[in-house]
Formats: C-alpha cells, structure tokens, sequence
C-alpha cells in the first residue's frame, strides 16, 4: 500500500485516557495552519488545550480521535454537554493528514452520537473568514449565530476569547440544529 493511501485509511473511535499525553501535539500540528493567517500566527505557537481538560472529555464519554492503520491518534475532537447541546471545545487534525476528510468523519460521528444521546444541537466558536474555520463549518451544516441569538453561555465564550487575544469581531457562535436530521430517520 502506498503512503498516500495509507493517510487516507482511518477511523474514528473513542479517545482513551492513555493518548492524552499525544492530543495537545496534535493540535500544535493543526494550528501551524495558522502561519499563513496574516493577524493569527501568534495561534501557531499558542498553548494547546490542557491534558486535564482532554481527560475530563474522556471520562464523560465526550472525546473521539481518528486513528491511522497503527490505532494512532492522527486527529480528534473533543467535547462537552451543555444543557441539550454538545459543544465542541477543539477539533484537531494533525497537519500530514489534514485534506482527507478526517474533520468531516469526525463531526459526522459527534452527529450520531449527539442523536443517540438526544440532544438538540451542537454548538462551537471559530474564526469567520479562516477558509478551514467558519467556511468549512458553514458546508457541514452549521449556521452562524447573530448576536441577538447567542445565549450566554456562548456569548460568554466569545468574550473570554477576545480577552485571550483573539480579536474582536474575528470570531463567531455557530450551531448545526439536531432535529434537522432527527426527523430525517
């Protein structure tokens, strides 16, 4: 098999507590896209999300990774439940293995979950104009929040951001409605 294909063979299961530790590298692959993002290339050297916090997903049953043919994580997304919605705290894809459909494999699999769980939507914040941010998120379903429609627990969300850096206006709610495709089954 050549490498090509080998990148393209994964699959998504549940995150284990013995790959916290290879995560945070994973999102530090991811966010070296970030160079190229004139304002953000400060993201690329930016801590990555706590091993605490990649632990406390696993244990709620709210983290998944893509692995490779060797059981290797490659990607994950990782996740909390949030009234009746599921949201994404960080979705990763390590950078040799982004373009092959690993972001979208694992949104679909928290869609199934989040079904089976019954809940109602899944929520996250991004960035507006970053091609593989809100664009991407846009054709998988999601629709942007206006202000007006943010709870607080979104809108604060947003405000701890711009206090982290991001700045203001740059970044956006947005949310895929779950009985959309409830009432498709």
């Amino acid at each position: 098999m050549n490498s090509c294909a080998q990148k393209q063979s994964f699959q998504i299961r549940d995150a284990r507590l013995t790959e916290v530790e290879q995560l945070p590298a994973i999102e530090i692959s991811a966010a070296q896209s970030f160079m190229s993002v004139p304002g953000l290339t400060w993201i690329a050297t930016s801590d990555a999300m706590s091993a605490d916090a990649h632990r406390k997903s696993i244990r709620t049953g709210t983290s998944w990774v893509a692995v490779n043919t060797m059981d290797t994580p490659v990607g994950f997304l990782t996740a909390s439940v949030e009234h009746n919605d599921v949201h994404i705290l960080e979705m990763s894809v390590a950078s040799p293995w982004q373009g092959y459909g690993i972001g979208k494999a694992l949104l679909r699999h928290l869609k199934q979950w989040a079904l089976r769980e019954k809940l109602t939507g899944i929520t996250l914040t991004t960035f507006q104009e970053v091609p593989w941010n809100a664009p991407f998120y846009s054709k998988m379903g999601f629709v942007i929040l206006s202000n007006k429609a943010l709870d607080q627990r979104l809108a604060s969300v947003l405000d701890r951001e711009h206090s982290h850096g991001f700045p203001k206006g740059s970044r956006c709610a947005m949310r895929f409605d779950l009985r959309r495709i409830a009432h498709q089954k």
